[in-house]
């Protein structure tokens, strides 16, 4: 069997000043709310006093109070057009955890993300694309409010996707990727394998599609992201391949008994209002194929640009635009 699994919920955290700006980048907005309200009541209490101090005591407690004002203000005017205006409708900057989107991305890179780009358009095919995980893709330890993923966009409503010995085919076509990995398992999936050892692990690697399986309806409360029906299919063609087809554990909550009537199943369309997210690092990702589609309503943003580490600079560009 490929290992994938062994490092997939393997992650990083920031530290030291990456930490503080990853964990400002989240704070709620209700705590915004909050210290802006606590900094307006002491800018009103500050103001009585700075008002009412005569010119010539203007010296000592009265400096350290009128600093103490002017920080204020500077910070809830801050408060307001960052975290209320900026980061909910702008740009949002992310850290890297996983080395699901390796090597385009990292464990301990931050990205900048759009977060106003899909408020006028739809994901496109190729995008990296910054969204939340349904609850069954989680690791125990993890929470949908406080985890975000980041994976590539390989299907937009009305694409019939299937991946066959390695190569990925759009709507019948294959599609040339030139950003997919296979990972380094004995490295922790951290960095790619070398491109002369990749042949045992694409030998092994599942076929993919999506099939119309009608003994799955949505009723899972942990699932209300994928449509009645349609469901994530990884499998073999090669019977004699020593792998069998349930080997892979897929997250997806329901059992299939049929595997045969599974794998002659057709492709079917991605539905109105899906996507299919798959990560650049085919043995190191747990994304679409494991725990199925993700509704158009948990997308955030596009990721733009790696902005640190310095030496990981650059600007994400989708290969397939305006293809």
């Amino acid at each position: 069997m490929l290992p994938l699994a062994g490092n997939l919920w393997a992650t990083a955290q920031p530290n030291g000043i990456f930490f503080m700006i990853d964990r400002i980048a989240r704070v709620p907005i209700s705590t915004i709310v909050i210290f802006s309200v606590v900094l307006t009541i002491l800018r009103f209490a500050l103001f009585a006093f700075l008002k009412k101090t005569p010119i010539h005591l203007r010296t000592g407690g009265y400096s350290f109070a009128r600093v103490v004002n002017d920080i204020s203000d500077a910070l809830i005017y801050a408060a307001v057009v960052v975290f209320m205006l900026v980061r909910p409708f702008g740009i949002q900057t992310f850290f890297i955890p996983t080395p699901s989107m390796v090597d385009t991305l990292r464990v301990g890179d931050f990205i900048v993300a759009n977060k106003f780009i899909y408020r006028t358009t739809n994901p496109q095919f190729g995008d990296i694309v910054v969204f939340k995980p349904p609850k069954y893709a989680l690791h125990a330890d993890q929470s949908v409010e406080d985890t975000d993923f980041i994976k590539r966009c390989l299907g937009v409503p009305g694409d019939i996707i299937e991946m066959k010995d390695w190569q990925v085919y759009r709507n019948g076509k294959p599609i040339d990727e030139a950003y997919k990995v296979i990972s380094d398992p004995t490295k922790g999936n951290l960095v790619p394998l070398e491109k002369d050892l990749w042949g045992s692990y694409i030998e092994a690697m599942p076929d993919f599609k999506l099939i119309d399986w009608p003994q799955y309806q949505n009723s899972n409360p942990n699932n209300p992201g994928n449509p009645a029906g349609v469901i994530p299919l990884m499998y073999r063609s090669d019977e004699n391949s020593g792998l069998s087809v349930n080997a892979w554990d897929p997250k997806f909550p329901i059992e299939i008994t049929d595997w045969q009537q599974a794998k002659d199943a057709p492709a079917v369309k991605i539905p109105d209002g899906y996507y299919l997210m798959i990560g650049d690092n085919r043995n190191g990702s747990s994304d679409s194929r494991f725990w199925g589609l993700v509704p158009r309503s948990a997308i955030i943003g596009k990721a733009e640009f790696v902005w640190m580490p310095i030496k990981h600079a650059k600007k994400l560009v989708n290969p397939h635009a305006g293809k």
